[in-house]
């Protein structure tokens, strides 16, 4: 078995999730969906500020440094004006 090139294809393989920062639908990692269907964002694969992988379907918050998704979320769309 070929080894993993980092830590997020690792989780992904051991079943992750991928997470809508707007509406908080999660798909399974090894999907090959990377927006949202319900809103069109793109899917958070793992945490933007520590990189720590998304381990719940139910995460709103990272589990490593406690950032809360939707802030993302919103600070982003607030650049993007």
């Amino acid at each position: 078995m070929d080894e993993p090139d980092d830590l997020l294809s690792l989780w992904a393989n051991r079943g992750g999730y991928r997470l809508c920062p707007e509406c908080f639908r999660a798909i399974p990692a090894h999907s090959q969906e990377r927006y949202c269907i319900n809103d069109g964002s793109w899917l958070l694969e793992a945490c933007p500020l520590c990189k720590a992988p998304i381990t719940s379907p139910y995460a709103r918050f990272c589990a490593s440094c406690g950032v809360g998704f939707a802030s993302l979320a919103q600070a982003s769309r607030k650049k993007s004006r």
